[in-house]
């Protein structure tokens, strides 16, 4: 029987039940304390503490670099997507990931990739504003046919 690395356990088992790259990024915020560790009792017990840290550390660079590298399009689907599986809209999401901006980014990111991952943030912000515009009633009555 094969047995799998931290890393590859982290990102098979954890990881891979998150859909959505977005959703992944939320739930590797959401166990990382912005100072470089990481909560994941699973992990941990298996693995040790300092190998489940490292491994998860290696994924969430792995997720990050994966979001910097997706254009916005895709990253604008995939954003409508985790957002309704959340049950909140897109702004709401995108506020919470950019709250907590400091756990979404892995101990140690380049000042570069912390400039560009607010950048994406701030365009999927302006991109979502608008779609929630778009698809808002003006609330003016339809105009009478001319008689």
């Amino acid at each position: 029987m094969a047995l799998k690395s931290a890393f590859e356990d982290f990102d098979d088992c954890t990881l891979g039940a998150v859909p959505e790259l977005l959703g992944k990024l939320r739930y590797l915020a959401e166990v990382h304390d912005g100072h470089g560790n990481y909560s994941h009792w699973g992990m941990s017990r298996v693995h040790g503490a300092e190998t489940a840290r490292r491994a998860m550390r290696g994924a969430h660079v792995t997720i990050l670099t994966r979001v910097l590298r997706t254009p916005l399009r895709e990253l604008m689907e995939d954003l409508n997507r985790a957002a309704a599986r959340h049950a909140v809209t897109a702004l709401e999401f995108l506020s919470w990931l950019e709250a907590k901006a400091r756990n979404a980014l892995p101990m140690g990111s380049p000042a570069g990739a912390e400039k560009h991952f607010m950048a994406v943030l701030h365009a999927l912000s302006a991109l979502a504003e608008n779609q929630a515009r778009a698809n808002q009633p003006d609330g003016s009555p339809p105009r009478p046919p001319d008689q």
